[in-house]
């Protein structure tokens, strides 16, 4: 929600805005068939002359053999690129583009590669954020980003927090049993009881027979394949971590009677060699994947977090946050447990933690102290002493660490980044290892860390990325003049009220409008209040009229805003002793003599006999509008 001051600042043309919520929107490509032009999803939230972005979430192509390879990237396509561009028209469900786009987007299929265009939230003038800036999750085809870009100061009275905004994570697998109970060797199969779901990643899932199973989805996290394995981590620059192994109970069906053969889940895919300075790519933190149930309790996988991009003048922190973070899964735990809404397995294997997201930072001068934070969630905790469980099951993988690019060459003053991996979980009551036949001198967890973690593994850490270039990513200059609005009225006085909205990068000096007559002369030329959002009122005779609204500024910009067509022919026509009533239907009419007596009234449209009437001056009032003329016999 954006809620302008009530007073416009004349100074840049525009008013300061106060932020809050979900400021931008967005739409998903369907299809294209050049750079210089995008069908969408829903081109109604759009207006020529938007700023908008254009961002690919996936598109990468895996390895998909069914061993230990599968998920890895083979060529990382159009995945994480974004470019920012302006809406020239607008023509059924087309943008049409003020430059064709120069980074390689997977137009081909934009489905597969998942492009949205989103409308920014741009403001030449300082902007505040006066509440908890955020944006609606990745719902598989657009959400998840926030960008705002001012001329001005962004401060921060509240915070930006996309945490969990970004890849989703696997759910747990469906309720069952242990039939085959390492599956070790499984790395893609459907949605069944045997394993968790892949967390998502920047590859789209290629069928119902990859949803599942342990293998990572290039930065999505494996799930757990049964008995009871936890899911892996989500990557983003750092890789997610691995899921926690089977029960010892389960020993005798893992490769050479081992618990740690067992098919835990396969974190995620670190992206770090991808992005960097000079080709800075944006990616949602992966999605953690889902554990294995066979108790109605088994975990999640958590979210990844989103993106945040920011360009401005200046920031001045306030002490808040950035938050891209990812989170951990929630479920209810079924099967006698009781807990509702909880972030940790029971009898079950955990899921694994969502990645942190990116954010990037266009700003060379901060102010105060600035938090970003784009930490990996931890991995699920399980045998939870909150139910009543046995031990020994697989804890989820923690989350990997995301990123943070600035402009800047070094770490601005009073700004901290928060890059670290998220810890993996833990198995809560390794007790009585042995009531399943463990000796504790084989194939059994020995004492020390493994008996907690069942060698569940934490996220890897992010990074932080500098001297990034706008001019790489906004290669289409911004129009200096922006109309956003221009609407035009007749008053009941017969005067034509001109109402406009103008965004401009610097002061308007000058506002005037022109009308030409069909012939094409200049009729009348009307100087306008120089100002951004104001409205103006003059006498038009009858007629149709060409105008256009052109503004000066004090860069030496000077632009015909925009030119319309304006109608004003008389809502009436005399002929023969016929009165032709052409208005629009069902306004209220009434005719009156030189006398002021009323002698017709009804509504239009009509036509009039007025042969009986005597010749003279009357006057026809429709609803507001009066108008007069003289018949003659």
């Amino acid at each position: 929600m954006v809620i302008p001051r009530a007073i416009f600042g004349l100074a840049l043309g525009w008013a300061f805005a106060q932020l809050s919520g979900i400021v931008n929107q967005y739409a998903a490509v369907v299809s294209s068939s050049t750079p210089s032009s995008l069908i969408v999803d829903d081109p109604t939230i759009f207006s020529p002359g938007d700023r908008i972005l254009i961002y690919q979430a996936k598109g990468a192509t895996i390895n998909t053999t069914n061993d230990a390879n599968y998920g890895n990237i083979t060529v990382i396509n159009g995945s994480g690129i974004f470019e920012f561009n302006t809406i020239t028209s607008i023509t059924g469900s087309t943008l049409n583009l003020k430059c064709a786009l120069t980074r390689p987007f997977d137009l081909s299929n934009p489905t597969f590669a998942r492009i949205q265009v989103i409308k920014v939230s741009y403001h030449p003038g300082d902007v505040t954020i006066s509440g908890t800036v955020t944006a609606p999750p990745w719902n598989g085809e657009k959400g998840g980003v926030v960008v705002i870009e001012t001329e001005g100061t962004l401060t921060f009275n509240a915070d930006i927090d996309v945490s969990g905004r970004g890849f989703r994570g696997g759910s747990r697998s469906d309720n069952g049993g242990s039939s085959s109970a390492c599956n070790v060797t499984t790395y893609h199969g459907g949605a069944d009881e045997q394993a968790g779901r892949k967390g998502e990643g920047i590859t789209e899932w290629l069928g119902a027979n990859h949803r599942g199973y342990r293998g990572k989805l290039a930065n999505g996290g494996g799930g757990g394949n049964n008995h009871n394995t936890g899911g892996g981590g989500g990557g983003n620059y750092g890789s997610g971590g691995a899921g926690g192994w089977t029960t010892c109970g389960s020993r005798w069906l893992c490769n050479g009677q081992n618990v740690a053969n067992s098919g835990f889940g396969i974190g995620g895919t670190g992206l770090s060699s991808y992005v960097s300075g000079a080709n800075l790519r944006l990616f949602f933190g992966g999605g953690g994947g889902g554990g294995h149930q066979n108790n109605q309790q088994g975990g999640n996988g958590g979210n990844g977090g989103g993106i945040v991009i920011i360009r401005a003048a200046s920031i001045n922190g306030n002490g808040h946050h950035i938050i891209a973070s990812g989170i951990q899964g929630v479920q209810n735990l079924d099967g006698g447990c009781g807990q509702v809404g909880v972030s940790f397995a029971g009898n079950d294997g955990g899921g694994g933690g969502g990645a942190g997201g990116s954010v990037a930072i266009f700003c060379n001068s901060f102010i105060g102290s600035l938090t970003i934070d784009v930490r990996g969630a931890n991995g699920q905790n399980c045998s939870s002493h909150l139910c009543a469980c046995s031990p020994d099951h697989g804890p989820g993988g923690g989350g990997g660490g995301g990123y943070v690019a600035f402009s800047t060459a070094a770490l601005p003053p009073g700004v901290t980044a928060i890059i670290s991996g998220g810890q993996n979980g833990m198995e809560l009551t390794p007790l009585d290892e042995n009531q399943y036949g463990c000796t504790n001198t084989g194939n059994c967890i020995s004492s020390g860390p493994a008996r907690y973690n069942r060698g569940a593994a934490p996220g890897g850490n992010g990074g932080v990325i500098y001297s990034i270039s706008l001019s790489s990513y906004a290669p289409c200059p911004m129009s200096q003049l922006t109309l956003r609005e221009w609407h035009t009225n007749v008053l009941s006085n017969g005067q034509l009220q001109h109402r406009w909205k103008i965004q401009a990068h610097s002061p308007i000096i000058s506002l005037s409008l022109q009308l030409i007559e069909q012939k094409g002369h200049v009729q009348q030329t009307y100087s306008l209040p120089p100002v951004a959002v104001g409205e103006f009122s003059h006498p038009l005779a009858p007629g149709v009229y060409e105008a256009q609204l052109i503004a000066y500024t004090a860069d030496g910009t000077n632009e015909v805003l925009d030119t319309k067509l304006i109608d004003h022919r008389l809502p009436f026509v005399l002929e023969g002793g016929r009165l032709f009533l052409t208005s629009s239907s069902g306004r209220h009419f009434t005719l009156y003599d030189a006398a002021g007596r009323a002698v017709l009234q009804g509504t239009t449209p009509q036509v009039l006999s007025l042969e009986n009437l005597p010749s003279g001056l009357y006057l026809l009032q429709i609803e507001a509008e009066t108008h007069r003329f003289y018949k003659w016999d």
